[in-house]
């Protein structure tokens, strides 16, 4: 994946998903604030809570499923470069490797939330479809009311398919927050909502197609808000619907599907050997 230039939630591999995670959670005010005695406005000051979780991912670009290092070789969508290694270029596109016993090669998804420029990534497609879909979960150690969820890919497109899910009983169980679709037939046929629609009740989960575009080919940001544009916003502590709906002790990032260019619908005749190793 490419890097990603602040710590919030990511996944990466061209034919992978590299990524950074930030879950921001109001701080309760010490004093009424927006004349609601008592509460507390959904207005900075704010803490990332992503920092200070646990996270884990069901696979990693550089390991094997059992933990063990191994090399998987990937490459970006974007072209190669005009300058450097010419080892790094395949046919045109930018490739390197993951391994998780060379920190320079390592891509774990500690570094999804460690607040550096460093990224977790997803295994490249070559290795299996089965790495289309892939959980990445923040256990956050005790219930909070979160605000807002901020995910920045760093050398992929943002995912074709996702869902955003939380758990409230300390992963035990999920649900749907939010759903996001490339097309909107995908929010009707998988997930059997209307595409894009406008947010009517506190707890409404909704599908949008925004952040699921090819492009940018690399750094995209998915900005989820939990709380504005909903019904309760303007009073949140009197709208107990919108406190349930923001609550929340885990949160799952189930991805999918990447985004690929179609790359693996590429013949094979045409022996390219980054079509199922590139990046998204």
């Amino acid at each position: 994946m490419a890097r990603s230039r602040r710590a919030t939630l990511h996944s990466a591999a061209r034919l992978l998903l590299p990524c950074l995670i930030c879950v921001l959670v109001p701080v309760r005010a010490q004093a009424p604030v927006n004349h609601v005695p008592g509460g507390f406005s959904l207005t900075p000051p704010y803490f990332n809570l992503a920092e200070g979780s646990r996270i884990s991912a069901t696979a990693t670009c550089g390991e094997e499923d059992n933990g063990n290092p191994r090399t998987d070789l990937y490459c970006k969508l974007v072209g190669g470069p005009t300058v450097g290694l010419t080892s790094q270029t395949i046919q045109g596109q930018y490739c390197d490797y993951c391994n998780a016993n060379n920190p320079e090669k390592a891509h774990p998804v500690s570094y999804a939330i460690d607040g550096t420029e460093r990224w977790w990534q997803s295994p490249p497609l070559s290795r299996g479809l089965r790495y289309n879909e892939i959980n990445v979960t923040l256990d956050l150690g005790q219930l909070f009311h979160v605000a807002y969820i901020i995910v920045k890919f760093a050398n992929s497109p943002r995912p074709d398919l996702w869902v955003l899910e939380r758990s409230v009983d300390h992963g035990r169980t999920f649900a749907p927050w939010q759903y996001f679709a490339h097309l909107k037939k995908d929010c009707i046929e998988r997930f059997g909502k209307e595409p894009n629609a406008r947010t009517v009740r506190d707890d409404d989960q909704i599908c949008t197609t925004e952040y699921s575009r090819i492009v940018p080919l690399e750094n995209g940001e998915i900005f989820v808000s939990l709380v504005n544009g909903r019904p309760g916003s303007k009073n949140f502590a009197h709208s107990p619907n919108l406190q349930e709906f923001t609550k929340a002790t885990n949160i799952r990032l189930r991805f999918l599907r990447t985004n690929t260019l179609l790359g693996h619908l590429i013949s094979k005749a045409q022996r390219d050997p980054t079509v199922t190793r590139r990046s998204s």
